[in-house]
C-alpha cells in the first residue's frame, strides 16, 4: 500500500469533498481513487520524512531558546516540506474509465430441405430432423436466453445461405419452414465469421445434419484457430447411413408418333445401404397426368450405385403430354426419404403419316418384303425405289417422286431415309450432303441395310460415311462375313429403345425362344456381315447381336449385327444382314413385321417439330445444371429469312413457374458461320446462358426476323448438389469441425448448460481516466501558509524572529 492509499483509507471522505470542494469527483464514488502524479513508494516518502525532520530539527539545533519550543517549531517546519514534497508529488483524485464488451456466441440452424428427411431417433421411433431440431433447441432455450442476456447472441438459419433467425428474451427461435434446396455449411460458417469480425467470440453453435454440398475452407478453419473460436455441433438425423432409392435421371424421347412405343429410361441409385436398413426392392410406374398407370415394372435395385430400368407405352392421342415417373419401394418405411421417388417428363405426341423414302440398287428378298410391310402400314407415307447405275428407276409405294430430291428443301419431306445395297454414285455430293444435313439438322433417321455388293464398304469416303456407326476405311473395301450362319439376339440396347420385342403382345417374353434355337435352321441367317466391336464409334449401341454357328453347332463370340446411333438432330440405324425374310417361314410376316415397323418409327421422332419449319431453334444441353453453359442456337432453314439476313437475333428465356429469385432474360444470338460462307447456306445464330438458379425455363423468340415462327425450347437446370440426392446424414464431417477448432460434440444433456460450457472471452477497455487535482485546491494552499505562519508566529513570540 502507498501513501496516497493510506491517506484516501484513514480520513473521512464526506469531511474531505467538503474542505477540498471537489467538483467532479467524490472520495466515496465508485471507482475513484486517491493517486499521486508522480507516484514514489513508501520507502522513498519514509526517506522524504526522516529528510525533511533531519533538516528542520538541525536548523533549530544550534539556537539558544527553550528546548519544547524549539522541537515545536522543528515539527512544524518539518510539517512544512513535508506538505511542499506532496505538492510536488502532486495530489489528486482518479476514476478510471472502463467499458466491457460482451464476448458473442453465433448459433446456426439448418433450415434446407434435408431437415425434412425422416430418420431421426427419439424415443424408440423415427421422426424428422427438423423435429429433432425443435425438441433440441426447448431443450437449449433457458441456456439460450441466459447466452442472450449475459453475451452477445447471433442466431442465423442457413442452406445455401446464413440469414437473420428472430428469437425472443425467453431464448425461443423463430424457425421457418425448412426449403432451402441445398446446403452450404462452409459458406455459412464463413459468413458468420464475417458477422463477428473484429469481436470477440466465445464460440460457434452448429445444429445441422453435416450434408453440405462444401465444406468449411482453410482459411475459416484458420480464423477459427486464430481466434480461439470453438465450434460445438450437435448432429441431427441417424448417425448409422439409411439406405434410400431415389430417382436420378429419366431419358425419354420429346416428341413422337400417336401409336409409337415410346421407351422411358429411369435410373434408380441406392444410397447408403447397410445390413441393418435393406430395401429388397419396389415397383417403377409410369403415370399419366389422370392417374392411369401407362407401365409398371417390379424394381430390385443393385447393391450399390445405379440400376437402369425401362418402362414402354404405346402413344396415344395427340398433344402435349404430361406423365410422372415414380417409385414406390415395397416397405416404405425402410426409405429413407420419398421426396426424390417421383420426377415428371413432358413430351409431345404428333398424328400424322410418317414419311419415308427407300432406295435400294435391285430387288433382294430383302427389298422386296420391307417394301411391302411399309406399304401395308397405314402410319406411313412411303416411296420405295430401285435404282441401277444407269439412273434407271423402278418406283412403288403411297406416293410418287418426279425425281431424285437434290436440295435440302426437297429431301426436307422425308422423316426416314432408308439406304439399301446401291452405289454411291447414283447420288450427287450435293444429294449426299443434303441427305446428311437432313439427318443432323432437321432431325430425319436414316437406315442403311448391309449388303454383298456395295454397302457400306462403297460408302467409304462419301458424306455418308460419317453417319455409320462403326468406321470404315478411307477407301472402298468390303467388310468381312460370317462364314457360318448366325443366330440373331437382342442387344445391350434393345429393350430401352422399345425395339426388337418380337415376343407374343401381353406376355413377358421379349424375344421368343424358338428364335435362339440353332436346331431348327428356318431362324438363322445364312448371310451376316462380321463388325468388329473394336470399330464401333464411341456413342453407337448394339440393338441385336448375331451369335456365329460353327459346323460342329457350337457357337462363338457375337458380334454387332444391328446398331444405332445419334448424329446431329438425327439418328442413324445400320442392319449388317439382309436375311430377315427368313423369318416368315411358317409365321408369315408378323416376325418381321415386329422387327421393322418398330425400327423405322425409332428414326422417325427426331424430326418432329424440325420439318416444314422456317428455323430451328435448340437450347443444348436442355437438362443443365446451374452455373452450367447452355448453347442456344437458331438456324434459319427458309431461304427468305437468310435473304433478309440480320446482325444478330434475341431470345427471351424465362421460368416457367417463377420463382422470387428468377426474372426473364433477353439473349443476343450472334452470326455463327464461317466468314466465307455462302449466302445460300443455312445462317445460324449462336449465344450462351449461364443460368443462375434452378427450375425450368422457356427458350423463346419475339425477334422481328422471326415473327409468327412460334419457335420454343425448354430447358430444365438443377443444382449441381441437390440437397435430396444424398440425404443421409454426415455426423464424421460435423465431428471433424467440431476437433479441429478445439469444440465438442453436443448430446441432450449439453444442452440445458451451453451457457456454462462456453468460454469467457469478453473484454475489459480501459478508455481516458477522469481527474481531479488537490495540490491546486485553495485548502492546499491554506494549510501551506497556516504552517508558515505558525512557525513565523512562534518564533516572534520568543524573540527567536
Amino acid at each position: 500500500m502507498n501513501l496516497a492509499a493510506l491517506l484516501l483509507t484513514t480520513a473521512p471522505r464526506t469531511f474531505i469533498d467538503r474542505v477540498f470542494s471537489l467538483r467532479d469527483l467524490s472520495t466515496g464514488g465508485e471507482g475513484v481513487q486517491f493517486q499521486f502524479a508522480r507516484e514514489w513508494p513508501l520507502w522513498a516518502w519514509a526517506l522524504i520524512v526522516i529528510f525533511c525532520a533531519a533538516v528542520a530539527f538541525w536548523s533549530y539545533w544550534r539556537i539558544t531558546g527553550p528546548r519544547a519550543a524549539r522541537s515545536t517549531f522543528a515539527t512544524l517546519r518539518t510539517l512544512t516540506l513535508v506538505l511542499l514534497a506532496a505538492l510536488i508529488a502532486g495530489p489528486q483524485l482518479v476514476k478510471q474509465n472502463e467499458r466491457v464488451e460482451k464476448d458473442w456466441v453465433v448459433l446456426l440452424a439448418d433450415r434446407s430441405r434435408s431437415m425434412q428427411v425422416v430418420d431421426a431417433p427419439i424415443a424408440g421411433a423415427r421422426t424428422s430432423r427438423d423435429d429433432q431440431l425443435r425438441a433440441a433447441l426447448a431443450l437449449a432455450q433457458p441456456a439460450i436466453a441466459e447466452l442472450s442476456a449475459e453475451r452477445e447472441l447471433l442466431t442465423l438459419g442457413f442452406d445455401q445461405a446464413a440469414f437473420d433467425l428472430p428469437f425472443a428474451p425467453d431464448g425461443s427461435l423463430t424457425l421457418p419452414a425448412p426449403q432451402g434446396a441445398r446446403t452450404a455449411l462452409g459458406a455459412a460458417l464463413q459468413q458468420s465469421l464475417q458477422r463477428i469480425a473484429g469481436r470477440p467470440a466465445a464460440g460457434v453453435i452448429v445444429f445441422s445434419d453435416g450434408r453440405s454440398f462444401d465444406q468449411p475452407t482453410r482459411a475459416a478453419l484458420q480464423e477459427l484457430a486464430d481466434r480461439t473460436i470453438p465450434v460445438y455441433v450437435y448432429p441431427l438425423g441417424s448417425s448409422a447411413p439409411l439406405a434410400d432409392l431415389a430417382v436420378t435421371r429419366i431419358d425419354a424421347p420429346p416428341a413422337s408418333f400417336v401409336g409409337d412405343l415410346v421407351p422411358v429410361t429411369v435410373d434408380i441409385d441406392r444410397l447408403g445401404a447397410t445390413e441393418d436398413s435393406p430395401i429388397t426392392g419396389g415397383t417403377l410406374r409410369l403415370v399419366a397426368a389422370d392417374g392411369t398407370v401407362l407401365d409398371q415394372r417390379p424394381v430390385s435395385p443393385a447393391s450399390s450405385g445405379a440400376t437402369r430400368v425401362t418402362l414402354t407405352t404405346r402413344a396415344e392421342g395427340p398433344g402435349r403430354k404430361d406423365w410422372r415417373v415414380e417409385f414406390t419401394p415395397d416397405d416404405t418405411s425402410e426409405d429413407l426419404t420419398t421426396d426424390n421417388n417421383a420426377q415428371r417428363i413432358t413430351l409431345e405426341l404428333v398424328d400424322k403419316p410418317i414419311r419415308l423414302v427407300y432406295f435400294d440398287g435391285y430387288p433382294r428378298w430383302e427389298y422386296r418384303y420391307l417394301k411391302n410391310l411399309i406399304l401395308r402400314e397405314s402410319s406411313f407415307r412411303s416411296t420405295s425405289m430401285l435404282l441401277a447405275s444407269n439412273r434407271r428407276s423402278i418406283q412403288e409405294g403411297t406416293d410418287r417422286l418426279e425425281t431424285l430430291p437434290r436440295t435440302a428443301a426437297e429431301w426436307a419431306a422425308f422423316d426416314v431415309i432408308v439406304l439399301g445395297d446401291l452405289r454411291p454414285a447414283v447420288f450427287t455430293k450435293e444429294q449426299l450432303d443434303a441427305v446428311r444435313t437432313q439427318v443432323s439438322e432437321r432431325g430425319a433417321g436414316l437406315l442403311m441395310i448391309g449388303g454383298p455388293s456395295f454397302t457400306p464398304g462403297a460408302w467409304a469416303g462419301t458424306p455418308l460415311a460419317e453417319l455409320l456407326p462403326f468406321g470404315l476405311p478411307t477407301s472402298e473395301a468390303s467388310v468381312p462375313i460370317h462364314r457360318d450362319g448366325v443366330i440373331m439376339t437382342p442387344g445391350p440396347a434393345a429393350r430401352p429403345y422399345g425395339v426388337l420385342q418380337l415376343g407374343e403382345a401381353g406376355t413377358d417374353e421379349a424375344w421368343p425362344d424358338t428364335l435362339t434355337n440353332p436346331d431348327l435352321k428356318w431362324n438363322s441367317f445364312r448371310w451376316a456381315q462380321r463388325i468388329e466391336p473394336s470399330t464401333l464409334k464411341p456413342s453407337a449401341e448394339v440393338l441385336a447381336l448375331a451369335t456365329p454357328i460353327a459346323a460342329d453347332g457350337t457357337s462363338t463370340s457375337p458380334t454387332p449385327l444391328v446398331m444405332t446411333m445419334r448424329y446431329g438432330a438425327g439418328r442413324i440405324v445400320y442392319v449388317a444382314t439382309d436375311e430377315t425374310w427368313r423369318y416368315r417361314y411358317g409365321r408369315g410376316e408378323t416376325l418381321t413385321e415386329r422387327f421393322w415397323i418398330p425400327l423405322l418409327r425409332l428414326l422417325a421422332p427426331g424430326s418432329l417439330g424440325r420439318s416444314g419449319q422456317p428455323a430451328i431453334l435448340t437450347a443444348s444441353p436442355d437438362q443443365a445444371l446451374v452455373q452450367q453453359p447452355v448453347r442456344v442456337t437458331i438456324k434459319l432453314l427458309d431461304q427468305s429469312l437468310i435473304q433478309r439476313g440480320s446482325e444478330t437475333v434475341s431470345v427471351r428465356i424465362a421460368p416457367t413457374a417463377p420463382g422470387p429469385q428468377q426474372s426473364p432474360e433477353v439473349l443476343t444470338l450472334s452470326p455463327d458461320r464461317p466468314a466465307d460462307a455462302a449466302p445460300s447456306l443455312i445462317a445460324t445464330y449462336a449465344g450462351t446462358w449461364v443460368p443462375a438458379q434452378p427450375g425450368a425455363y422457356a427458350v423463346t423468340t419475339d425477334d422481328p426476323l422471326l415473327a409468327g415462327t412460334d419457335l420454343a425450347a425448354r430447358v430444365e437446370v438443377s443444382l449441381p448438389e441437390d440437397e435430396l440426392r444424398r440425404p443421409q446424414a454426415d455426423h464424421a464431417a460435423l465431428a471433424q469441425l467440431a476437433q479441429a477448432s478445439g469444440g465438442r460434440v453436443l448430446t441432450d444433456a449439453d444442452l440445458p448448460a451451453l451457457a456454462t460450457l462456453l468460454p469467457n472471452r469478453e473484454l475489459r477497455i480501459l478508455g481516458t481516466p477522469d481527474v481531479e487535482t488537490l495540490w491546486d485546491k485553495p485548502i492546499t494552499l491554506a494549510l501551506l501558509l497556516l504552517l508558515l505562519a505558525a512557525e513565523w508566529i512562534g518564533r516572534r513570540l520568543i524573540k527567536l524572529a
